[in-house]
């Protein structure tokens, strides 16, 4: 397998998470039977110290009918409203993959010019039904056309969470470098890979994101463009994020110390051996989680989730967990109650399914917002996080 960044031939398979579903496709019971399922394989590239999927599904089917909405997270809400804070001085805000308008309803709150672009048809309506002005589009060069001719260029483009996702990064930074003015700043927010390693967080490999990236991978990526890092930040945003300022060759700053320190960091940390290891770890990882669900089992214990994002996907299908070992899940999110999870399908329920199914055990599968969900449920339960598998309080 080729890398999809610097275009290295001898990529190193470390994971194989076998047959999974399209993470973020919630089915009905009638769409059990024409579920598809596809091989993945997770690979390392030791030139650029990127990650990627060996499979790579059309962003069209899975992009163009979401069900993930970003502002029923409570965490990432104000996460974003901080980030708005520092974008005060920008003119006009282009935000890519804006989904239900997170990141553009404090900015329209705060007097800037912001509009969204975002593939998803259900998604993208309920963005411009809330008064968030949102192109439903992919961002490609006709979207990028559009946008100059009907709003000018803008001084701050931001992709939050989307990066991943996309299927050519060479030719979305053509396009983000086509629409962003000489003087301005594209501004990134993707899953570390350090981060994933050391948080053994192998369930956020799915098939919605292709590629995940090391500051290494995305200085030598925007270098093929003749862009480059300003400046790396880590921040707090889904469990552990890598926030990137990139910007054209002389037309910004100085790349801040933190870029060098950073790539110097990984040369030693992300090689062959490092991913290897967690490769292994990771499938000991996935039996420890599943012996303890049947050790609940055994014990009579009534178990159930809470919070059903992608990552619930992985997990349950690497670790063959139905609803025989998790009963249902329950999530705020409209769009997924009252259907089931990808491959293993267990219910997905509001929270009014507790007044009368009341579990001993919660899993909590969105366990960096744990304190959030703790003041959500009330009673006495028992809480499990998945990985490593281990009840907290």
């Amino acid at each position: 397998m080729q890398c999809r960044l610097c275009h290295y031939e001898n990529l190193l398979e470390f994971l194989n998470l076998g047959e999974q579903p399209l993470a973020n496709k919630y089915p009905n019971e009638n769409e059990f039977a024409t579920e598809d399922f596809f091989p993945v394989k997770v690979f390392f590239c030791p030139t650029c110290k990127s990650v990627q999927l060996g499979t790579a599904i059309s962003r069209e089917r899975m992009f163009e009918d979401y069900f993930y909405l970003s502002s029923v997270n409570t965490g990432l809400v104000t996460q974003y409203e901080a980030l708005a804070q520092t974008l005060s001085d920008a003119k006009f805000v282009v935000d890519i993959g804006s989904n239900d308008g997170i990141s553009l309803k404090p900015l329209k709150r705060m007097g800037i010019k912001a509009i969204g672009v975002e593939p998803s048809i259900n998604v993208s309506k309920i963005a411009n039904d809330a008064g968030l002005t949102t192109i439903t589009a992919f961002f490609d060069a006709p979207t990028v056309q559009k946008i100059i001719t009907e709003y000018g260029k803008p001084d701050v483009i931001t992709g939050l969470s989307m990066f991943s996702h996309l299927g050519d990064p060479h030719d979305f930074i053509g396009n983000v470098k086509e629409l962003l003015t000489d003087d301005g700043r594209f501004i990134l927010e993707i899953e570390y890979v350090d981060t994933l390693l050391k948080s053994m967080s192998f369930e956020r490999f799915y098939l919605d994101r292709i590629s995940y990236y090391s500051v290494t991978s995305l200085e030598n990526l925007f270098q093929q463009h003749g862009m480059y890092l300003s400046d790396v930040e880590e921040t707090a945003a889904h469990g552990g994020s890598l926030r990137a300022t990139v910007q054209k060759k002389g037309k910004g700053h100085a790349p801040t110390e933190s870029v060098a320190r950073h790539i110097a960091y990984e040369r030693e940390a992300l090689t062959p051996g490092t991913l290897t290891e967690f490769g292994r770890e990771a499938r000991a990882q996935i039996s420890a989680f599943r012996a303890k669900l049947e050790e609940y089992k055994a014990a009579g214990l009534r178990v159930a989730g809470f919070g059903a994002p992608a990552r619930v996907s992985t997990l349950c299908n690497f670790g063959q967990i139905g609803p025989e070992l998790i009963e249902f899940i329950v999530d705020e999110t409209p769009l997924k109650q009252n259907r089931f999870s990808p491959g293993t399908h267990i219910p997905i329920v509001p929270m009014l399914h507790l007044k009368e199914h009341t579990p001993d055990v919660f899993v909590v599968f969105v366990h960096e917002y744990f304190d959030v969900v703790k003041k959500k449920l009330s009673g006495s339960h028992r809480y499990l996080f998945p990985i490593p598998a281990r009840e907290v309080t």
